[in-house]
């Protein structure tokens, strides 16, 4: 009997990508990069919402099935695998992710996830038709990840408007919305999973104390935890994707990843929830219902 996947997932610009790349360092996983099979019914549909925008949902996937099927991630093998999938336009994304968890056999398939905590109907679809999958939610202090998040905006001509507080005139850039959207749906979908499929990681502890946490994730998901294993995980840059992809598929993954994608342990101040936040200019600070579920993850 396979293994359930591992997805990871996390808002954007988490690290969700480069812990997935960590997990698949280890002798029974393998990493893919980030698939965004549950944004629609169908792998058709998913190609229509990337042919929408501009066209970054599917790099993931595409380097994924030239990788496996079309014989390496080159223009050649991008090319093989948007026919390979149109070949399978009505598969679901049960489906698919079957198909590369049987084509990885017996190492595990580990995925970072970004997109499905938008919308509650995305992660509906993934667990009725994937109930068995186990879900790791990495968290990050809400200060720093939309301080981060602010900054990569600052100066875009276009910003999603699950990134500003359109309760001020004019509306205010403020990516803790987005955070708390997210991992308030990720949280409702978590209390309704066993503990065998769902857990939570903070980054702040992975980054502190790698070798114990990794060790926990490990006994968690059944593997074994031996030093050198332990010493894998460290090292994701050894991920086939831990690099831009061809010129038809450059991404798939966090770009902080895919620009340095290494691991180094590192001590993080603590980042308070009181106070203003340094991305607005009047003075507001953090909403009730994200001081909540923060503190809900040991965040003060």
């Amino acid at each position: 009997m396979l293994e359930a996947p591992v997805l990871i997932v996390a808002p954007p610009g988490a690290h969700a990508s480069r812990l997935a790349a960590m997990l698949g360092q280890h002798q029974r996983a393998q990493d893919l990069p980030e698939l965004n099979l549950f944004m629609a019914p169908t792998l058709g549909g998913l190609g229509e919402i990337s042919a929408l925008s501009d066209g970054r949902t599917s790099h993931g996937l595409r380097r994924a099935v030239a990788a496996l099927y079309g014989g390496g991630q080159t223009d050649d093998g991008i090319a093989a695998a948007g026919r390979w999938l149109a070949r399978r336009a009505d598969w679901r994304g049960a489906d698919m992710l079957a198909e590369l968890a049987q084509t990885l056999a017996p190492r595990v398939l580990v995925s970072a996830e970004t997109s499905i905590g938008w919308r509650p109907d995305f992660i509906d679809r993934l667990l009725d038709e994937r109930p068995d999958v186990r879900l790791l939610h990495l968290v990050e202090h809400p200060r720093r990840w939309c301080r981060d998040s602010a900054r990569a905006l600052d100066g875009r001509l276009f910003i999603a408007p699950d990134y500003k507080d359109y309760a001020v005139n004019p509306p205010a850039l403020d990516p803790q919305l987005a955070w708390f959207r997210v991992h308030a749906n990720l949280a409702a979908a978590g209390a309704l999973l066993p503990n065998a499929c769902y857990r939570v990681l903070r980054i702040e502890d992975l980054l502190r104390q790698p070798e114990a946490t990794l060790g926990e994730l490990c006994e968690w998901l059944g593997w074994p935890a031996e030093p050198d294993q332990l010493a894998a995980m460290q090292q994701p840059e050894h991920s086939p994707f831990a690099a831009l992809g061809p010129d038809a598929a450059l991404y798939g993954a966090d770009e902080g990843f895919l620009a340095d994608p290494g691991f180094a342990r590192r001590l993080r101040l603590t980042e308070p929830l009181d106070g203003p936040l340094e991305w607005r200019t009047d003075g507001r600070g953090f909403a009730d219902e994200v001081r909540a579920i923060a503190g809900r993850y040991g965040y003060a």
